[in-house]
Parts: structure tokens; C-alpha cells; sequence
């Protein structure tokens, strides 16, 4: 068993992916790993847009922190905002988009965390 462990997320590293950059606070290559969960840091970029996907067995929950965007599933797109939390249960197919001229950044968690 492990014992607690802190991460200030100023002490992490962006890294860059398709739709902006995002860093781990909480995952592999962090200083806290967990598993039974994933928390990371994202910025979507103006204009770009994390295409439809799935997480066939993890929860996702987008904790949106600055910013304005949507949210993406079958069932239609939804403007997201600052506080808002969008929770995307395992299986179901999503997008997140950033149409606008600033950046969308948001507390992204998983849970299980990705696969190593």
C-alpha cells in the first residue's frame, strides 16, 4: 500500500497532443500514480477539438476551470464553462471542441486510469 503523496500542478510539464496539451498530476510518470484513477490538466487549444472517441471501460469526468467550449455525444453538442463538470460514463462515444479565440482548460480525471 501506498502512502499519499502531493503534486502542486505548477511542478508539472505540459506535453503536447493533438487537440493542445495536457499534464499529469495524478498518472504514469507522475510523482503520484494510482490504480484506481487518473487526474490530469488539459488545455484545448483555440480552434482545436478532441474528435469523437471512447473510453470503452473508464468514466471520464471533464472539470472545466477556464474557458468556454462543448461537449460532444450522440445525443447532441452542449456549451461547457467555467465550473461546469461534464461526466462521460465508459462506453459512451465523445468529443470536446474549442471554437473559440481562448484556451478551454479543464481538470480531466479517468477512472481506472489508462492502461500502461
Amino acid at each position: 500500500m501506498r502512502d499519499k503523496a502531493i503534486v502542486n500542478e505548477k511542478d508539472a510539464t505540459f506535453y503536447s497532443v493533438a487537440w493542445g496539451r495536457t499534464k499529469s498530476l495524478v498518472a504514469e510518470g507522475s510523482p503520484a500514480i494510482s490504480d484506481k484513477v487518473q487526474v490530469r490538466i488539459t488545455e484545448y487549444l483555440p480552434g482545436y477539438v478532441h474528435t469523437l472517441h471512447v473510453h470503452p471501460t473508464q468514466d471520464e469526468i471533464i472539470f472545466v476551470l477556464e474557458g468556454k467550449g462543448a461537449s460532444e455525444t450522440k445525443s447532441g453538442k452542449q456549451e461547457i464553462g467555467p465550473g461546469d463538470v461534464v461526466l462521460v460514463p465508459a462506453g459512451v462515444e465523445h468529443a470536446t471542441y474549442n471554437p473559440n479565440t481562448e484556451v478551454l482548460r479543464a481538470i480531466i480525471i479517468k477512472s481506472p486510469p489508462d492502461s500502461k
